[in-house]
């Protein structure tokens, strides 16, 4: 094992790379990709919050826990641990290349587009859930259970009374925190919560949190806690591979090669961060569902998704 200081330092400065040529590019740009617009402001009102409270925060204050086994409770040889980890984010690299350039699918729905009323139909939602859902939980999952990953072991051994006051304060905050900021949740419908609530956990579960629960935080996280000795280390290479994982996120454009650069290196600006947030879930309580409600599914996809899902799936039946 190693500390990683020099690696989190590397990560620190092509972030602050990312970042600069993402503005640099976007100050001469005379059009800028939708997922991007307002870039300054989001980083500084959403994603810098996110940092804090979420990592630096939250590593404060669990700062006493003792260690995991991390090898014994993931069932992780320590000797491949490095190898897989690489195997991982080439997986990623070329599935999310695959499903968003040939399929248009990307972690969320609706993948690379931006969504508009009345376009989709709730066939192109089960086919988003069910490519993710094969790519991302099930054959990652086979190879696993190969490597003597036990499912009702695992669930057994996680803590969650000692967990419980960090799901509900990071949840309040990550659900709550769109809405103060703008989203008009509770300005729905009677209807549209009892059609999109269920329907956003329910093809979010699969699509997009069951993915990221397997591939980043039972894969990935466990092996580079073997590598590494400091825990921000970590999360940081974590929040990269987040960050892969959300190219083609809604609003990307891959049009030209301006759009592009302004595309990536915004994901990586800020889904890095975001990456980072979820990471830190799992690097101290060692469960990998903690940020399934925290930061993903049941916390800030409900307002953000609601209403799209509920006309949607109301519009089929």
């Amino acid at each position: 094992m190693t500390k990683g200081y020099k690696e989190l330092l590397i990560l620190a400065v092509v972030w602050l790379l990312v970042a600069g040529l993402f503005f640099l590019t976007e100050s001469a740009a005379v059009a800028t990709p939708p997922i991007a617009m307002e870039a300054a402001s989001s980083l500084l009102l959403m994603y810098f919050p996110v940092l804090v409270l979420t990592v630096f925060l939250l590593l404060f204050l669990t700062r006493r826990r003792e260690s995991f086994d991390w090898a014994s409770l993931y069932r992780v040889n320590r000797d491949r641990a490095a190898k897989e980890v690489l195997i991982a984010f080439a997986y990623v690299l070329v599935t999310q290349l695959f499903l968003g350039a040939v399929l248009s699918i990307g972690l969320h729905f609706p993948g690379p587009f931006v969504f508009e009323s009345g376009v989709f139909d709730w066939i192109d939602v089960v086919l988003w859930m069910l490519a993710n859902t094969v790519v991302y939980v099930v054959l990652p999952f086979y190879w696993l259970r190969a490597q003597g990953f036990n499912l009702a072991e695992f669930l057994a051994s996680l803590q969650w009374r000692r967990n419980i006051w960090i799901l509900a304060a990071f949840w309040a905050l990550d659900f709550f925190g769109p809405i103060i900021g703008g989203l008009p949740f509770f300005s729905l419908t009677a209807q549209q919560y009892a059609v999109g609530v269920p329907a956003s956990v329910l093809v979010n579960t699969f699509g997009a949190g069951l993915p990221v629960v397997i591939l980043m935080h039972v894969v990935v996280i466990p092996r580079l806690m073997l590598m590494y000795e400091s825990k921000l280390t970590v999360i940081a290479i974590a929040g990269l591979f987040y960050a892969v994982f959300s190219l083609f996120d809604p609003g990307v454009d891959y049009s030209t090669t301006e759009m592009s650069v302004l595309s990536v290196t915004y994901i990586v600006m800020t889904q890095m961060l975001v990456g980072m947030g979820k990471a830190t879930f799992t690097v101290v309580t060692a469960n990998p569902f903690i940020h399934f409600a925290t930061l993903h599914v049941l916390s800030a996809r409900i307002p953000f998704d609601t209403a799209m899902f509920a006309e949607i799936f109301r519009g089929s039946n």
